[in-house]
């Protein structure tokens, strides 16, 4: 049969039906437009399942820890409670903290002998989280990653509860209690070093805290007697003339200036436009640098500054650890020293004796007390400045040792014969300088004094030595704040007090 066609003409049915079928939904043309309206829909799919598992992956694995540390997840917190962390021990043996079994089955950490090197030791609550040791070993001491033995290996793995390793600290007892009660009643910090490997013998902050009854400090807030700042590395302050250890290093090392040469010390001399000034206005004459060291001419210094050059001092600061946040297993709020293009002659002058007086930009020296510390040391390690550190062990719950810190160097600050010179210099300051007031019976010590205007109306002094001279043990760093030196003792008497008991706990 034919149909009729526009203008009464038929057509055959067969192209009629061939014509109805011939869409773009039909035949070859319709499966290809099927195919790929499919394959868009699976690439939607596919990428709506990457974004998924993306997020699960992030959540789960690189986020987990962040949130099962969070304070305020329950899950861990309750699960913490019945594990039992591991003891944090000086290295004479003192138990510093450690988990007593409740009759509930969970665990409470104790502090058995008080809040010795509280800062250092930290604090660990199921409320308030955790600090010091107790927060960044918090692995070891959980037990999360004991790879002991591969029985251990497998649990940690596993996330299976079980009892958390040891922490045995290069502190020593003695020489931190000494040096907690050197500060009892001041304001200030004390770091003791082994200038040999950089070990932290002593690092005490006043005032502290009892980290037994860290809900007490939260409740009531900080006090006069009571405090969560720890001035030992996290506090900068002026180093005063402490700073004139590494100008003299730089000016030795670098050959701009001998021991023997001689500088006009007057009570005031204008360098760079403005004057810089001895102290209380001594006018010690014409004297050779050796003097000048020794009874700290801040006018010497000035010029032995401007001849060595901002951008020479600037790299001999950093060659000791300036810039840097020390530690190897804590962290050092960086002392700082400005940019050298940024200091004027005059800026230079004072710097090099000390004193920060930078305007328009972050004056320096700045120091921290474990930055003068690490300086110390390295004069007293023939010029080798160590990286310090304060975890020693691990030991496992059984006892074994687990692994051991071993000592990092951050470079040779300066030559060993300078270190020589510098060492003579030192020990001239405690002989016959101002330093005299650390000197102990039978036993050479060598160091530097510092006194610095923290504010208008506020004195720090402060103190940088070791001991013994010949074979340096332990190099010591003090700071004291708001010094009055008609009422207080120096830094260097305090250090003297330190010194003593340290080098008696060596067996010295």
């Amino acid at each position: 049969a034919e149909a009729p066609a526009a203008g009464g003409h038929a057509r055959p049915a067969s192209r009629v039906r061939r014509r109805l079928l011939d869409t773009p939904e039909s035949g070859v043309l319709g499966r290809v437009a099927l195919a790929k309206r499919l394959t868009r829909e699976e690439f939607l799919f596919t990428g709506l399942f990457a974004v998924l598992i993306g997020n699960l992956t992030y959540i789960q694995v690189i986020r987990a820890r962040d949130y099962q540390e969070m304070s305020s997840n329950n899950h861990t917190i309750m699960k913490s409670r019945y594990i039992q962390r591991g003891s944090i021990i000086t290295s004479d043996g003192v138990t510093l903290a450690e988990s007593v079994q409740q009759e509930d089955g969970t665990y409470a950490r104790s502090y058995p002998n008080g809040n010795i090197a509280a800062h250092t030791v930290g604090y660990y609550s199921t409320q308030y989280g955790s600090t010091g040791i107790e927060s960044s070993m918090n692995d070891t001491l959980t037990g999360s990653k004991d790879y002991s033995s591969w029985q251990n290996a497998i649990s940690s793995l596993a996330g299976m509860t079980q009892p958390g390793n040891s922490v045995v600290l290069t502190i020593n007892s003695r020489i931190q209690s000494a040096a907690e009660q050197a500060l009892n009643g001041r304001r200030g910090a004390i770091v003791v070093l082994d200038p040999r490997t950089g070990a932290v013998l002593a690092r005490a902050s006043n005032p502290t805290y009892d980290n037994s009854d860290i809900s007490a400090l939260m409740g009531g807030g900080e006090s006069e007697d009571q405090s969560l700042f720890e001035r030992a590395t996290q506090a900068l302050y002026t180093p005063g003339s402490t700073f004139k250890v590494i100008t003299l290093g730089a000016a030795l090392d670098s050959g701009t200036a001998a021991l023997d040469d001689y500088y006009e010390s007057p009570s005031e001399m204008e360098i760079g436009g403005a004057e810089v000034i001895n102290h209380l206005y001594a006018d010690h004459g014409t004297i050779d640098l050796e003097t000048a060291f020794a009874y700290s001419s801040n006018v010497v210094f000035g010029q032995v500054s401007t001849e060595l050059g901002a951008d020479r001092l600037v790299q001999y600061a950093r060659a000791f650890g300036y810039g840097q946040s020390l530690g190897q297993d804590f962290s050092t709020e960086a002392s700082i020293m400005p940019e050298p293009s940024e200091m004027t002659e005059w800026e230079l002058a004072w710097a090099g004796a000390g004193q920060p007086v930078g305007q328009g930009h972050t004056p320096g020296p700045q120091t921290s007390v474990m930055q003068n510390a690490v300086m110390a040391a390295a004069i007293a390690n023939n010029g080798l400045a160590m990286q310090p550190y304060v975890v020693s062990q691990i030991l496992s719950p059984t006892g074994t040792v687990v692994s051991t810190t071993e000592s990092r160097s951050l470079g040779q600050a300066v030559s060993t014969a300078t270190a020589s010179q510098i060492k003579e210099s030192m020990l001239a300051v405690v002989d016959e300088g101002s330093g005299s007031a650390a000197s102990i019976a039978g036993v050479q010590v060598a160091g530097k004094t510092g006194t610095a205007e923290a504010t208008a109306d506020q004195v720090n002094t402060a103190f940088v030595g070791f001991a013994p001279y010949d074979t340096p043990t332990v190099a010591i760093s003090v700071m004291i704040e708001n010094f009055d030196e008609g009422v207080d003792e120096p830094a260097a008497a305090t250090a003297g007090e330190v010194l003593r008991i340290a080098l008696a706990a060596q067996g010295a």
